[in-house]
């Protein structure tokens, strides 16, 4: 389908913004006296709308714009029930640690997740485990969102994938690099606006083309009577395989590095808050416009090749040009804002948990800064050499990539904060096994024993490991943890 100058005049127009966001980002910050401070986590001066699209954009992806519309479309209204459960779960988790981590985070001056652990359980090895940990499943998430960048601009543009994958490459890399976690933010703002937007006026307009939600649902029963009816359509997912993918990944939020990281970036407990309120709502809006808009779709679109495809080919099809291109810019939005997030969190574990602290931990502020932005353009290189063969379903990738960092970060941080019995060992140990528990079942022809996502597994072994190792090791000093179960 070919796309009008106008859709493409708008959409590019939109990176020249974002570009010359991270440019002013780039001056504000230039001449800060403690580098890493700045680039990861802003000097943790933000505020509540800048903390809430922050978290709420790093939580979302393109995989909220690409591959989670293909499982509504593929799942039907169904698939509300288990991303309903999804949501509140992880929001109710999130919001629940935040003000203490977001404490302890200042009180220690941590920049990155492992750096929570570090000085969490006293273990600098606890940290490199981390910092491999994120490295494994950052790099997996973020091949997913080049993947999804990258169908978008071959929908819309025409672009061959090969070279979408390495223009999206080169534009986001430059873009992270200028303007660090104060350019993500800044950005964001202007992102998550364009992504709550888009989303909205999609879902009116292909309700309205499919006759109301009423008429979707007439249609969606004569396509497949499942699609109207639990568990939904019976070649989709076994029963318990989707009740622990939806409903246990709301607990994979509380330990996204990208996610919980944005927490130390806020200036106030107010602050934080407020953004939890903020981000209830933003998230509601932009799931629930996305689900109705991939009902609509099935109901006017009853059968295609890719669905990972739908939310783009609705876009062209059903809106107009300038709208096209607003609307294209909101799928790109989410991934841009997830995949420099990503970026910060990965470079910042690279830097700081296995370069600073392990090799150089007198480097000057030169060195840091050198080896941050290294290791920043060398994760999107690597990113986008890994993104040349996509598999037929980005979800897949996507769930792999989230599932591993809950099942290696949960429950240390769970009970690591919330449980005065959590010992050093037992929290390494705890992180180790999650790991490894869910890499051995991705490797296993079906990973799924008894029908259960992996990381329902992971998280069960990485519970159980905690728990009876630190009844067995030696605890932290009893005046370290008073400070922080005060």
């Amino acid at each position: 389908m070919q796309t009008s100058p106008v859709t493409l005049m708008v959409f590019v127009s939109y990176f020249v913004v974002l570009i010359g966001i991270s440019v002013y980002a780039y001056y504000k910050r230039k001449n800060a006296k403690n580098f890493s401070e700045e680039y990861y986590v802003a000097g943790r001066s933000f505020g509540p709308w800048i903390v809430a699209f922050m978290w709420a954009t790093s939580w979302t992806s393109g995989g909220t714009f690409i591959g989670t519309p293909a499982v509504y479309y593929s799942m039907g209204w169904t698939a509300l029930l288990w991303q309903a459960g999804a949501g509140v779960l992880g929001m109710i988790g999130m919001l629940a640690i935040g003000r203490r981590i977001s404490r302890f985070a200042a009180e220690h001056n941590c920049v990155t997740l492992p750096d929570l652990f570090v000085e969490r359980f006293q273990s600098r090895l606890m940290g490199i485990i981390a910092a491999i940990s994120i490295l494994v499943f950052g790099i997996a998430y973020m091949v997913s969102q080049y993947i999804a960048a990258a169908r978008i601009l071959e929908t819309f543009i025409g672009i061959p994938y090969l070279w979408a994958i390495i223009s999206f490459a080169v534009i986001t890399g430059v873009y992270t690099c200028i303007g660090g976690i104060r350019g993500v933010a800044y950005n964001t703002l202007l992102q998550g606006f364009v992504m709550l937007g888009g989303s909205v006026i999609i879902a009116v307009i292909m309700v309205n083309a499919a006759g109301g939600l009423s008429e979707i649902t007439r249609q969606l029963a004569q396509i497949d009577p499942n699609l109207v009816t639990p568990p939904g359509p019976k070649n989709f997912l076994p029963l318990p395989t989707a009740f622990s993918t939806f409903f246990i990944l709301g607990v994979a939020v509380m330990a996204q590095p990208h996610v919980v990281t944005r927490i130390f970036t806020v200036k106030n407990m107010m602050s934080l808050k407020r953004a939890g309120a903020l981000i209830s709502l933003i998230t509601l809006v932009w799931f629930m416009s996305l689900f109705v808009s991939a009902l609509a779709a099935r109901a006017l679109i009853p059968q295609i090749d890719v669905p990972d495809r739908i939310f783009p080919t609705i876009v062209l099809k059903y809106s107009g040009n300038f709208l096209a291109g607003i609307l294209l810019s909101a799928p790109f939005a989410a991934v841009m804002s997830t995949v420099s997030s990503l970026i910060i969190s990965t470079s910042g574990a690279i830097m700081k948990d296995i370069y600073q602290r392990n090799f150089n931990p007198n480097a000057s502020e030169k060195a840091i800064k050198t080896t941050s932005y290294i290791a920043t353009v060398a994760i999107s290189a690597i990113v986008m050499v890994l993104s040349f063969n996509p598999p037929k379903f980005l979800q897949d990738i996507v769930m792999f990539a989230i599932s591993g960092f809950a099942a290696s970060f949960t429950v240390p941080i769970i009970l690591g904060f919330f449980w005065k019995g959590g010992t050093p060992m037992g929290g390494l140990l705890s992180m180790i096994s999650g790991f490894v528990t869910l890499l051995v079942l991705y490797a296993q022809p079906n990973p799924n024993p008894l029908g259960f996502n992996p990381l329902v597994w992971g998280l069960v072994v990485s519970a159980v490991v905690m728990v009876v190792v630190s009844k067995v090791t030696k605890p932290n000093d009893s005046t370290f943890m008073a400070k922080i179960f005060e």
